[in-house]
């Protein structure tokens, strides 16, 4: 009965938030019922630009015993995290050499599609569907939304290809979310609309508080009577809330922001947010690092909450002076990677390990939310596939063979993870011989077979992804 009454009181307080669902389902769960649900699995992707240093980018040592602690290692970041990594070398997208636009333009409309591009409406747009939206239609059924995209910092307008990874069935861009106060408001739906009067709003903080109060003071009268593991799960969950709630009310949204931060309760549960952050705020590139995280937060929270099963995220920066990068990434560093003469050689390519890196950072960065959230005798990690892919291999020459690819986290136990592997032979390359465009790239391992191993490892019975040639069929060998 206590259980019961708890539920609805959750409930009641929350006046039928989403945030208050998963407390309640926590709180009217039996230990037994948990033991025996299985977590589900989720998917990650994640985008960034800009290629890489091979040299730099792949792990040293063998397949199983690969390190990636190494003088100018890109993949620094993620050393803690090394059992639960799979990096692959030689992936290609070979569709766009034999069937698209490829360079920049190209790869973020085929990363998740494997389709080639369509360029006949003036856009660059795909055939089919992203990995995220099949995914989401096969296991997002059951959940608040089927999938979510997230962009950290839009570049060159919303509409611009760098942007967009998400794509219908039909090749329409799944609109992206880039504020992530109204990601929250989405996910949570406790934030009352804002009001014109400034009074009101006083009255309305007054009459709603704060969210995080009602459930903390709820949460404390029955500790004492909860399961161990389930107050843990519930306090665990609340602080994650309440840090969230705090950077949030950080990101002022007023043009002139007044010099004492408004209080993380009013900003988040009160009309104080509006739905979308001032565009200022968003676009300024000074932010991005503090967006970046909130944005992997909310990833993490949906994920805990069972919101979603399924998330997007492009994460890019034409240049980031809070790591004491003031070139154009794009133009100064990436390009000229080829750079023979020293000290400017040297100079350009420990910057672009310092750029990679930061990106590298972020990837980390989730991995170690996700695993702070414990599921049965595992974590969210553990039942989560995070795919990091980028547009090009070698960036000086606009290349999109070698494509830097990461698969993270437990992947629910489908694929072995802890290595590092060659989907072609180490140091060959496709395009010796080449005829060019539209002749076919026999030599190349498209990244199609990857798709068709992660939606094969989400129970999707497919045997190709995005373009349908036979031999770009089947799943890509020594995942499993």
């Amino acid at each position: 009965m206590l259980r019961q009454l708890s539920r609805r009181n959750l409930l009641k307080l929350l006046g039928g938030s989403a945030a208050a669902l998963p407390l309640a389902n926590l709180l009217g769960t039996s230990d037994a019922h948990a033991q025996t649900t299985a977590p589900p699995l989720r998917f990650v992707a994640i985008f960034t630009p800009h290629g890489c240093l091979p040299e730099f980018w792949n792990p040293q040592g063998g397949e199983s015993d690969f390190t990636l602690d190494f003088p100018n290692s890109m993949l620094l970041p993620l050393q803690p995290h090394r059992s639960k990594l799979l990096v692959v070398d030689g992936l290609d997208y070979r569709v766009l050499y034999e069937h698209g636009l490829t360079g920049h333009e190209g790869a973020p409309v085929t990363f998740l599609t494997g389709s080639k591009v369509n360029t006949a409406s003036g856009d660059d747009l795909p055939e089919s569907a992203s990995l995220d939206q099949v995914l989401g239609n096969a296991i997002g059924g059951s959940t608040k939304f089927r999938s979510l995209q997230l962009n950290a910092w839009e570049q060159f307008g919303g509409q611009h290809v760098y942007n967009s990874i998400s794509f219908t069935a039909n090749g329409s861009r799944v609109p992206f979310e880039r504020d992530p106060a109204a990601v929250y408001q989405r996910l949570f739906g406790n934030a009352p609309p804002p009001a014109a009067d400034p009074a009101e709003a006083d009255r309305l903080i007054a009459r709603r508080k704060s969210l995080l109060g009602f459930l903390t003071k709820d949460a404390t009268r029955l500790r004492d009577r909860l399961a161990g593991e389930e107050r843990q799960k519930l306090e665990a969950h609340l602080e994650a809330l309440a840090d969230i709630e705090r950077r949030i009310g950080s990101l002022s949204t007023s043009p002139n922001p007044a010099p004492t931060p408004v209080p993380s309760t009013e900003a988040c549960i009160s009309g104080i947010v509006p739905p979308q952050y001032g565009l200022g705020e968003l676009g300024n590139l000074a932010r991005l690092p503090e967006l970046t995280k909130l944005h992997l937060d909310m990833i993490t929270r949906a994920f805990a909450c069972d919101f979603t099963r399924v998330a997007t995220i492009t994460i890019s920066a034409p240049s980031m002076p809070w790591i004491g990068i003031n070139e154009d990434v794009h133009n100064d560093l990436a390009h000229r990677l080829d750079v023979n003469t020293e000290p400017l050689r040297t100079q350009i390519r420990t910057k672009m390990v310092t750029v990679q890196r930061w990106y590298a950072e972020q990837v980390a960065y989730l991995m170690t939310q996700l695993a702070s959230v414990q599921e049965g005798s595992g974590t969210a990690l553990d039942n989560t596939l995070i795919l990091w892919g980028n547009e090009l291999g070698d960036a000086s020459g606009h290349m999109n063979v070698r494509v830097p690819t990461v698969l993270a986290g437990g992947a629910g136990g489908r694929f072995r993870m802890g290595r590092f592997i060659h989907a072609r032979p180490p140091g060959s390359d496709p395009l010796p011989g080449w005829p060019g465009p539209g002749s076919p790239l026999p030599k190349a391992v498209a990244h199609n077979k990857l798709l068709v191993s992660i939606a094969q490892a989400f129970g999707v019975n497919v045997n190709t992804f995005g373009h349908p040639a036979p031999d770009y069929a089947g799943p890509l060998a020594g995942l499993t």
